[in-house]
């Protein structure tokens, strides 16, 4: 493996998975700084210093609960670990400490070589592009049209359709209001169980 695959591949996938169990608004993901994340044995813990529903600067933390053993497809292997949001976020930092950094931006871009990350932050703009980058690698319909909102919408509507209560989905989510969450609860049970044509023949 090279290694540009090595840091893209750790970057992406800590990136990914951790914005989307944060639920991130899109301008909140190129914020964060390395000292915005805390990860333990009980969960990783995502800071955020202020958001559009904060616009007072108050900040809001954000638990990620840690893997659960009994969600694994089979203990030990690659699947088992793969949605571990600490675990992912925690290879991506240590890359970075093996490189010298130990502080400023969590998500960066990687040199021309592929063999060093960058100093600076990546723009929101990039953040689409790896998004929709990956979505496509991954064989997902309508890839070109993903971009940061996706994984703030995918979290909505996964929990939802998983049967997290809608309240809890909206306190996780930053979500003002129930209204600003229907297009994600119509999306969560368009093939539900209520969904009629189910006893149609």
């Amino acid at each position: 493996m090279r290694p540009d695959e090595i840091l893209a591949d750790a970057r992406d996938h800590g990136l990914l998975l951790v914005e989307w169990k944060a639920a991130l608004r899109t301008d909140d993901l190129a914020r964060p700084r390395m000292s915005d994340r805390h990860p333990s044995e009980q969960s990783l813990s995502v800071h955020l210093s202020h958001s559009k529903a904060d616009q007072h600067g108050i900040g809001s933390t954000i638990g990620i609960a840690a893997f659960s053993p009994e969600a694994a497809v089979g203990e030990g292997s690659a699947e088992s670990t793969l949605l571990d949001a600490g675990a992912a976020w925690t290879r991506w930092r240590d890359l970075l400490g093996s490189h010298g950094i130990l502080e400023g931006p969590a998500w960066r871009g990687i040199d021309r070589y592929g063999r060093r990350p960058r100093t600076s932050g990546l723009h929101r703009n990039s953040i689409a592009e790896i998004i929709k980058r990956r979505a496509a690698t991954a064989g997902l319909e309508d890839a070109e049209l993903w971009g940061g909102h996706s994984l703030r919408r995918g979290f909505a509507t996964e929990a939802i359709a998983a049967g997290v209560p809608e309240r809890d989905v909206q306190r996780h989510g930053r979500w003002c209001s129930r209204a600003s969450m229907d297009p994600y609860i119509d999306a969560a049970h368009t093939f539900d169980p209520t969904n009629p044509t189910h006893w149609l023949t």
